[in-house]
């Protein structure tokens, strides 16, 4: 079956594990940002006497809530911006000038990889891997934890 030019292809192991197996299309993935737990800090009490300090303090309380949101989403919309303006590059140089594709497998935190040249070399390692994972419950074909 052939595969559609951007499709990985998911395929469950005989242990019930749930593969995605298909090419990396960049050299890298964009993570996810893990925020962690809020650190805030705490607002003194407002008693409500100053008018102008409990603008001054909703002001700061605005300021600390809304400008990492705000900074965080603009580096995210960066990174993305700048990986689709990669994407068009990299592509070419796959196809033209002969950069290995990597063929990846994972599963929940599992990863296994492979550079190969060629997309119809990479299709026929992916369809191998694919037969991997359904016969053995792994990618005998790939390499563990090569190519994160």
């Amino acid at each position: 079956m052939p595969l559609a030019p951007f499709e990985g292809m998911r395929i469950e192991g005989p242990d019930g594990r749930r593969w995605w197996v298909g090419r990396r299309w960049l050299p890298w993935r964009p993570r996810g940002r893990d925020m962690g737990k809020s650190s805030f800090p705490d607002v003194p009490g407002i008693t409500g006497d100053e008018p102008i300090g409990l603008l001054i303090a909703i002001g700061v309380a605005v300021l600390v809530v809304i400008l990492p949101v705000i900074l965080v989403a603009a580096v995210f919309v960066a990174e993305w911006l700048i990986l689709l303006l990669l994407l068009p590059i990299v592509t070419l140089l796959r196809v033209g000038f002969g950069m290995p594709w990597t063929v990846v497998a994972r599963t929940s935190g599992v990863r296994f990889a492979e550079q190969v040249a060629g997309w119809r070399l990479s299709r026929e390692l992916i369809e191998t891997t694919r037969a991997d994972i359904a016969a053995h419950g792994e990618p005998r074909s790939l390499v563990r934890g090569k190519h994160h």
